[in-house]
């Protein structure tokens, strides 16, 4: 089972679609910027804890770059705080070899 799957299940949210802004995720929703800067970083609502709020910027990250493992990888994952925002952070490195970060705004889950 790769991480995204397991993250599903303990998330409780396996096989619902996802859109990057708009549609909600179970009772996640996203908005704010493109996530490519902190000051743009893709804002997670609704995700009621960290676990939640992990699967949904997994899920935002397949939407918007494709399958995890196929057309991109995970480089790393971190955590940080950005002022008084919590702020993840994907290193991810694109099937061309492109590396990207992409940055959400996770401060309404973080710590739940």
């Amino acid at each position: 089972m790769g991480t995204l799957d397991w993250i599903k299940a303990l998330a409780g949210a396996a096989g619902r679609l996802i859109h990057p802004r708009g549609i909600r995720l179970g009772g996640i929703s996203f908005e704010g910027g493109d996530g490519d800067t902190i000051e743009t970083a893709v804002v997670v609502h609704g995700a009621g804890s960290d676990l939640a709020g992990t699967y949904g910027e997994f899920a935002w990250l397949e939407y918007k770059y494709g399958e995890k493992d196929k057309d991109w990888k995970l480089i790393s994952h971190s955590h940080g705080q950005h002022g008084d925002r919590d702020v993840d952070t994907f290193e991810i490195e694109l099937q061309s070899g492109v590396r990207l970060c992409v940055y959400f705004d996770c401060t309404e889950s973080f710590g739940t």
